[in-house]
């Protein structure tokens, strides 16, 4: 008796990107990165148990979990918006009828939404030990460098060449 494999299932997958949220989305004045991985996807009570205090040279200072944290608010480039998003899958069928429901596994259509519950300007970026050094701090040069690519790439045919 020989074993048959049956095909691969064929779905497409389509995303879809929702900025508009479910209404008027919630502005955070500053969003935190923190230099820690957590394997929790929910709601937390960050206001009640993480208290950063500012410092007189406009840094931050908090713990988290026993840890000192040191950190520095870096504001997006102008021109952009920052979103917190939430990922919500619906798997629909694409046949109506009873007969077909069997077979309906092979032409589902996974849609993928990336909801966006809210949106912010500035973000804290924080570091063990040390305020994040602007100039080695891979994620803060990152920032820098969409402003710099922008005016790389303007439009310049209005300036007069002297």
């Amino acid at each position: 008796m020989q074993a048959t494999s049956l095909p691969p299932l064929t779905a497409s997958k389509r995303d879809v990107i929702n900025f508009s949220g479910s209404g008027e989305l919630q502005t955070i004045d500053c969003l935190n990165l923190l230099p820690c991985a957590i394997k929790y996807d929910g709601a937390a009570k960050s206001d009640t148990y993480f208290l950063p205090a500012k410092q007189s040279d406009d840094t931050y200072e908090a713990s988290f979990r026993g840890r000192q944290l040191f950190g520095c608010k870096i504001a997006l480039p102008s021109s952009y918006v920052g979103h917190v998003i939430i990922d919500t899958t619906v798997q629909s069928n694409t046949h109506d009828s009873a007969f077909e429901l069997e077979f309906s596994e092979e032409s589902a259509v996974e849609y993928r939404e990336l909801l966006s519950v809210s949106s912010f300007g500035a973000l804290t970026v924080w570091e063990h030990d040390r305020v994040p050094p602007a100039d080695d701090d891979e994620f803060i040069s990152s920032l820098e460098w969409i402003d710099v690519a922008a005016s790389i790439h303007a439009d310049c045919s209005s300036e007069n060449s002297s």
